[in-house]
Protein backbone atom coordinates (compact mmCIF):
# COMPACT_ATOMS: atom_id res chain seq x y z
CA UNK A 1 0.00 0.00 0.00
CA UNK A 2 3.07 2.15 0.83
CA UNK A 3 4.78 1.58 -2.30
CA UNK A 4 1.51 2.10 -3.96
CA UNK A 5 0.87 5.51 -2.77
CA UNK A 6 4.01 6.30 -3.20
CA UNK A 7 3.93 5.68 -6.96
CA UNK A 8 1.24 7.27 -7.35
CA UNK A 9 2.06 10.79 -5.45
CA UNK A 10 5.71 10.57 -7.57
CA UNK A 11 3.60 10.08 -11.07
CA UNK A 12 1.19 12.87 -9.90
CA UNK A 13 4.27 15.32 -8.95
CA UNK A 14 6.03 14.29 -12.40
CA UNK A 15 2.98 15.31 -14.60
CA UNK A 16 2.42 18.71 -12.31
CA UNK A 17 6.11 19.35 -13.29
CA UNK A 18 5.71 18.93 -16.42
CA UNK A 19 2.54 20.52 -17.56
CA UNK A 20 2.85 23.46 -19.16
CA UNK A 21 2.44 26.74 -17.95
CA UNK A 22 0.15 29.69 -19.43
CA UNK A 23 3.27 31.33 -20.89
CA UNK A 24 4.35 27.72 -22.66
CA UNK A 25 1.03 27.15 -23.97
CA UNK A 26 0.60 30.45 -25.47
CA UNK A 27 4.26 29.88 -27.06
CA UNK A 28 3.88 26.50 -28.11
CA UNK A 29 0.69 27.24 -29.91
CA UNK A 30 2.01 30.06 -31.71
CA UNK A 31 4.98 27.71 -32.32
CA UNK A 32 2.50 25.57 -33.86
CA UNK A 33 0.43 28.26 -36.18
CA UNK A 34 4.18 29.66 -37.37
CA UNK A 35 4.72 25.99 -38.73
CA UNK A 36 1.29 25.97 -40.14
CA UNK A 37 1.99 29.32 -42.08
CA UNK A 38 5.11 28.30 -43.46
CA UNK A 39 3.88 24.85 -44.58
CA UNK A 40 0.62 26.72 -46.37
CA UNK A 41 2.91 29.08 -47.49
CA UNK A 42 5.59 26.47 -48.89
CA UNK A 43 2.52 24.73 -50.24
CA UNK A 44 1.05 28.28 -51.99
CA UNK A 45 4.65 29.33 -53.11
CA UNK A 46 4.58 25.45 -54.70
CA UNK A 47 1.16 26.06 -56.84
CA UNK A 48 2.37 29.45 -57.68
CA UNK A 49 4.91 27.97 -59.29
CA UNK A 50 3.42 25.50 -60.96
CA UNK A 51 0.30 27.39 -62.17
CA UNK A 52 2.42 30.22 -64.01
CA UNK A 53 4.66 27.57 -65.76
CA UNK A 54 1.25 27.37 -67.45
CA UNK A 55 0.86 28.19 -70.82
CA UNK A 56 -0.72 31.98 -71.02
CA UNK A 57 -4.26 30.32 -72.72
CA UNK A 58 -4.92 28.45 -69.83
CA UNK A 59 -3.76 30.66 -67.06
CA UNK A 60 -6.20 33.01 -67.85
CA UNK A 61 -7.75 32.76 -71.44
CA UNK A 62 -9.22 29.36 -70.58
CA UNK A 63 -10.54 30.33 -66.80
CA UNK A 64 -11.92 33.52 -68.30
CA UNK A 65 -14.05 32.00 -70.85
CA UNK A 66 -15.30 29.53 -68.29
CA UNK A 67 -16.38 32.55 -66.28
CA UNK A 68 -18.50 33.85 -68.76
CA UNK A 69 -19.91 30.46 -70.40
CA UNK A 70 -21.01 29.35 -67.12
CA UNK A 71 -23.21 32.89 -66.68
CA UNK A 72 -24.26 32.33 -70.58
CA UNK A 73 -25.83 29.29 -69.59
CA UNK A 74 -27.33 30.35 -66.48
CA UNK A 75 -28.81 32.87 -68.74
CA UNK A 76 -30.11 30.35 -71.41
CA UNK A 77 -33.27 28.91 -71.26
CA UNK A 78 -33.60 25.05 -70.36
CA UNK A 79 -35.23 24.32 -73.06
CA UNK A 80 -32.10 24.89 -74.97
CA UNK A 81 -30.06 23.57 -72.94
CA UNK A 82 -31.81 20.33 -72.68
CA UNK A 83 -31.80 20.68 -76.60
CA UNK A 84 -28.07 20.96 -76.82
CA UNK A 85 -27.50 18.18 -74.56
CA UNK A 86 -29.12 16.14 -76.60
CA UNK A 87 -26.99 17.17 -79.43
CA UNK A 88 -24.22 16.48 -77.61
CA UNK A 89 -25.18 13.14 -76.74
CA UNK A 90 -25.52 12.20 -80.51
CA UNK A 91 -22.14 13.66 -81.42
CA UNK A 92 -20.99 11.35 -78.54
CA UNK A 93 -20.54 13.73 -75.64
CA UNK A 94 -16.92 15.30 -77.58
CA UNK A 95 -17.05 18.15 -74.85
CA UNK A 96 -19.45 19.34 -72.11
CA UNK A 97 -22.19 22.35 -72.62
CA UNK A 98 -20.13 24.27 -70.55
CA UNK A 99 -17.16 24.03 -73.22
CA UNK A 100 -19.46 24.16 -76.09
CA UNK A 101 -20.69 27.98 -74.77
CA UNK A 102 -16.87 29.30 -74.34
CA UNK A 103 -15.84 27.94 -77.50
CA UNK A 104 -18.55 29.73 -79.04
CA UNK A 105 -18.15 32.95 -76.92
CA UNK A 106 -14.20 32.65 -78.47
CA UNK A 107 -15.17 32.06 -81.89
CA UNK A 108 -17.56 35.40 -81.56
CA UNK A 109 -14.50 37.73 -80.07
CA UNK A 110 -11.80 36.07 -82.61
CA UNK A 111 -14.41 36.55 -85.89
CA UNK A 112 -15.71 39.86 -84.53
CA UNK A 113 -12.26 41.33 -83.76
CA UNK A 114 -11.06 40.13 -87.80
CA UNK A 115 -14.54 41.82 -88.74
CA UNK A 116 -13.20 45.20 -86.75
CA UNK A 117 -9.56 44.93 -88.29
CA UNK A 118 -11.36 43.92 -91.86
CA UNK A 119 -14.03 47.16 -91.55
CA UNK A 120 -11.56 49.68 -89.77
CA UNK A 121 -10.52 51.48 -93.05
CA UNK A 122 -14.44 51.80 -94.10
CA UNK A 123 -15.81 52.90 -90.86
CA UNK A 124 -15.17 56.30 -91.21
CA UNK A 125 -15.70 56.35 -95.17
CA UNK A 126 -18.63 53.64 -95.30
CA UNK A 127 -20.06 52.75 -91.62
CA UNK A 128 -22.75 51.02 -92.77
CA UNK A 129 -20.63 48.47 -95.26
CA UNK A 130 -17.78 48.66 -92.14
CA UNK A 131 -20.83 47.74 -89.63
CA UNK A 132 -22.18 44.90 -91.37
CA UNK A 133 -19.18 43.35 -92.29
CA UNK A 134 -18.35 43.26 -88.46
CA UNK A 135 -22.10 41.58 -87.94
CA UNK A 136 -21.59 38.82 -90.36
CA UNK A 137 -18.31 37.78 -89.49
CA UNK A 138 -19.28 37.85 -85.97
CA UNK A 139 -22.68 35.42 -87.00
CA UNK A 140 -20.11 33.58 -88.49
CA UNK A 141 -18.76 33.09 -85.30
CA UNK A 142 -21.67 32.28 -83.65
CA UNK A 143 -23.14 29.68 -86.18
CA UNK A 144 -19.48 28.06 -86.44
CA UNK A 145 -19.35 25.73 -83.33
CA UNK A 146 -23.04 24.76 -84.19
CA UNK A 147 -22.01 23.68 -87.74
CA UNK A 148 -19.22 21.50 -86.37
CA UNK A 149 -21.37 20.18 -83.67
CA UNK A 150 -24.05 19.10 -86.81
CA UNK A 151 -20.82 17.58 -88.75
CA UNK A 152 -19.83 15.87 -86.03
CA UNK A 153 -22.95 14.18 -85.21
CA UNK A 154 -23.96 13.46 -89.20
CA UNK A 155 -20.12 11.89 -88.89
CA UNK A 156 -21.23 9.77 -85.80
CA UNK A 157 -24.19 8.45 -87.51
CA UNK A 158 -22.95 8.04 -91.06
CA UNK A 159 -20.68 5.54 -88.94
CA UNK A 160 -23.26 3.30 -86.81
CA UNK A 161 -25.52 3.24 -90.21
CA UNK A 162 -22.85 1.47 -91.96
CA UNK A 163 -21.80 -0.68 -89.34
CA UNK A 164 -26.01 -1.46 -88.06
CA UNK A 165 -26.16 -4.44 -91.14
CA UNK A 166 -23.21 -6.31 -89.90
CA UNK A 167 -24.25 -5.64 -86.43
CA UNK A 168 -28.00 -7.07 -87.11
CA UNK A 169 -25.92 -10.32 -88.50
CA UNK A 170 -23.21 -10.62 -85.95
CA UNK A 171 -26.37 -10.73 -83.18
CA UNK A 172 -28.49 -13.36 -85.23
CA UNK A 173 -25.60 -15.43 -85.44
CA UNK A 174 -24.86 -15.31 -81.83
CA UNK A 175 -28.70 -15.89 -81.09
CA UNK A 176 -28.44 -18.68 -82.98
CA UNK A 177 -25.62 -20.41 -81.81
CA UNK A 178 -27.26 -19.90 -78.04
CA UNK A 179 -26.22 -17.24 -76.99
CA UNK A 180 -28.34 -15.05 -74.92
CA UNK A 181 -29.48 -10.79 -76.37
CA UNK A 182 -27.64 -9.88 -73.83
CA UNK A 183 -24.29 -12.25 -74.61
CA UNK A 184 -24.78 -11.46 -78.41
CA UNK A 185 -25.00 -7.41 -77.56
CA UNK A 186 -21.40 -8.11 -75.63
CA UNK A 187 -20.06 -9.36 -78.89
CA UNK A 188 -21.21 -6.69 -80.55
CA UNK A 189 -19.45 -4.55 -77.76
CA UNK A 190 -16.04 -6.32 -78.50
CA UNK A 191 -16.15 -6.88 -82.06
CA UNK A 192 -17.04 -3.85 -83.86
CA UNK A 193 -14.86 -0.22 -83.50
CA UNK A 194 -16.06 2.86 -82.23
CA UNK A 195 -18.61 4.87 -82.22
CA UNK A 196 -20.63 1.65 -82.64
CA UNK A 197 -18.78 -0.75 -80.16
CA UNK A 198 -19.34 2.16 -77.74
CA UNK A 199 -23.29 2.51 -77.80
CA UNK A 200 -23.54 -1.31 -77.35
CA UNK A 201 -21.16 -1.61 -74.30
CA UNK A 202 -23.12 1.32 -72.80
CA UNK A 203 -26.66 -0.57 -73.61
CA UNK A 204 -25.34 -3.68 -71.58
CA UNK A 205 -24.12 -1.72 -69.07
CA UNK A 206 -27.47 0.37 -68.25
CA UNK A 207 -28.93 -3.09 -68.57
CA UNK A 208 -26.76 -4.72 -66.08
CA UNK A 209 -27.19 -1.81 -63.74
CA UNK A 210 -30.84 -2.73 -63.84
CA UNK A 211 -32.33 -0.39 -66.44
CA UNK A 212 -35.28 -2.20 -68.06
CA UNK A 213 -34.22 -3.47 -71.66
CA UNK A 214 -36.92 -1.94 -73.62
CA UNK A 215 -36.23 1.92 -72.13
CA UNK A 216 -32.64 1.04 -72.33
CA UNK A 217 -32.66 0.65 -75.67
CA UNK A 218 -35.01 3.09 -76.56
CA UNK A 219 -32.02 5.11 -74.83
CA UNK A 220 -29.88 4.03 -77.14
CA UNK A 221 -31.99 4.92 -80.18
CA UNK A 222 -32.51 8.70 -78.89
CA UNK A 223 -28.66 8.94 -78.31
CA UNK A 224 -27.47 7.75 -81.58
CA UNK A 225 -30.48 9.60 -83.67
CA UNK A 226 -30.41 6.88 -86.15
CA UNK A 227 -33.31 5.82 -87.92
CA UNK A 228 -32.44 2.31 -88.74
CA UNK A 229 -31.21 2.46 -85.13
CA UNK A 230 -34.94 3.04 -84.25
CA UNK A 231 -36.48 0.52 -86.40
CA UNK A 232 -34.21 -2.08 -84.74
CA UNK A 233 -34.77 -1.08 -81.27
CA UNK A 234 -38.79 -1.01 -81.90
CA UNK A 235 -38.31 -4.29 -83.31
CA UNK A 236 -36.60 -5.78 -80.59
CA UNK A 237 -39.02 -4.38 -77.70
CA UNK A 238 -42.01 -5.65 -79.75
CA UNK A 239 -40.17 -8.91 -79.67
CA UNK A 240 -39.65 -8.90 -76.14
CA UNK A 241 -43.39 -7.84 -75.37
CA UNK A 242 -45.06 -10.64 -77.93
CA UNK A 243 -42.21 -13.37 -76.83
CA UNK A 244 -41.13 -13.70 -80.76
CA UNK A 245 -37.96 -15.37 -81.04
CA UNK A 246 -34.94 -12.51 -81.36
CA UNK A 247 -33.35 -14.74 -84.45
CA UNK A 248 -36.33 -14.15 -86.83
CA UNK A 249 -36.69 -10.91 -86.07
Amino acid sequence: LILLLLFGATATLTAVLLWPSGEEEVIRRRAAAIRRQATSRRERRRLEDEEMAQPFVRRVVAPMLERLAASVRRRTPSRVQTALERRLQQAGNPFTPLHFYGAKLLSVAVFGLVGFLLASPRLSSQPLSGILVIGALILLGMRLPEFMLSRMITTRREKIDRALPDVLDLLSVSVEAGLGLDGAIQKVGEKFPEPTSGEFRELLKAIRLGTPRAEALREMAERTGVADMRTFTAAVIQAEQLGVSISRV
